[in-house]
């Protein structure tokens, strides 16, 4: 008789299976089952060399997702490839200001919000020891949406292209055979300014002027020593020197104080002998000019009485008679008595110290 079977061995079983299933899900499938993440695919119009699924996908340098695919697509019609990579973000790697998980809408729509908001990937290069390269998002309001739309079963994501595709492209349009061939002549240019003969002499001439410049270095060096030496002796002289100026000048500020002194003593004596002398001479120049109207009129008196005698005896002075002679000659005499007086009055007032020190003496 067949042995029946126990439920509870079949239900434990059947139990441990579905455990088994479930951490098989969970460990092997990195959680995926249990998070909310949205597929996404980019179209990027450089090469994607170094994205490799696993590749970080970071949004202001925090990963929120991760790259799940590289595929090349090949278009028959236009006969293009692209090379679409797919990658997921997982929702909740994004939180509001509360600090709640941005829960992303099953349909496009909250995606495509952020997108027509600038919301672009680009590729960034995550070592350049590797070459690893992962997917960055950022937004870019000023960066057209650029789609392809090859892709119906995912979101696709706008591109936009990284700093070093520019680098690229911008390394790609330059000339480098001309820029070559340009450098490889320039080159040849220097390597036969430096053979020439030229430029060998001028070397030589440089080389002469350095040891000149050596040896006039050189003389300095010693010309310095010697001034130095010398700078303190000269120095001791010139102290010494300025000592004895200051003394000599010393001496003849005291001597020119003492002559000052003796100085102003005699010019005060001068002027005192004058002060007394002035009335004494004011005096005698009014009596000498009392003198002089005096004998002015007196001589005016005798002049019109002689003219008068003169005038009375035509016949006792005639021509060639011997008293018109004599009165002549008196006339004469006594004119040049009058201008001798005369004379004297101004000699004495312009001199009026001839009196005490004589004629042609000055005043000590």
């Amino acid at each position: 008789m067949a042995r029946r079977a126990n439920p509870a061995l079949i239900g434990a079983f059947v139990v441990g299976a579905l455990t088994l299933a479930v951490s098989g899900l969970v460990v092997f499938g990195g959680g995926r089952v249990f998070r909310n993440t949205k597929p996404l695919v980019a179209y990027f119009e450089e090469s994607v060399k170094g994205v490799s699924i696993g590749a970080p996908v970071t949004f202001q340098g925090v990963k929120v997702g991760s790259v799940t695919d590289v595929r090349v697509v090949v278009e028959p019609q236009k006969l293009t490839i692209s090379t679409p990579v797919f990658f997921e973000i997982d929702a909740a790697r994004l939180t509001d200001v509360s600090g709640k998980t941005l829960a992303l809408r099953a349909g496009p729509s909250g995606v495509n919000e952020l997108i027509k908001r600038g919301l672009r990937a680009e590729l960034e290069m995550q070592s350049f020891v590797t070459g690893q390269v992962g997917i960055a998002l950022a937004f870019h309001p000023d960066t057209p949406a650029r789609l392809t739309g090859l892709t119906e079963d995912h979101l696709e994501m706008p591109t936009v292209t990284s700093n070093i595709g520019k680098l690229t492209q911008t390394l790609e349009k330059l000339p480098l055979a001309e820029i070559m061939t340009a450098a490889r002549e320039t080159l040849d240019g220097i390597r036969a300014v430096v053979k020439s003969p030229e430029t060998a002499e001028t070397l030589r001439g440089l080389n002469a002027a350095v040891k000149r410049s050596e040896e006039t270095l050189a003389a300095i060096e010693r010309l310095a020593r010697n001034v130095d030496g010398q700078v303190g002796p000269l120095a001791a002289e010139v102290t010494a020197t300025a000592r004895s100026a200051r003394s000599a000048l010393a001496e003849a500020q005291s001597t020119i104080a003492r002559v000052g002194a003796t100085a102003d003593g005699t010019l005060t004596q001068v002027r005192t002998t004058i002060a007394r002398l002035e009335p004494t001479i004011e005096v005698t120049l009014k009596d000498f000019q009392t003198l002089a109207r005096g004998l002015d009129e007196r001589l005016a008196k005798v002049s019109v009485s002689l003219d008068r005698a003169l005038a009375n005896a035509d016949d006792v002075l005639a021509e060639g008679s011997p008293v018109r002679t004599s009165l002549v000659t008196a006339l004469g005499e006594l004119a040049e008595a009058a201008q001798s007086v005369r004379t004297l009055a101004d000699y004495l007032e312009r001199n009026p110290n001839s009196l005490v020190f004589g004629k042609g003496a000055t005043a000590r």
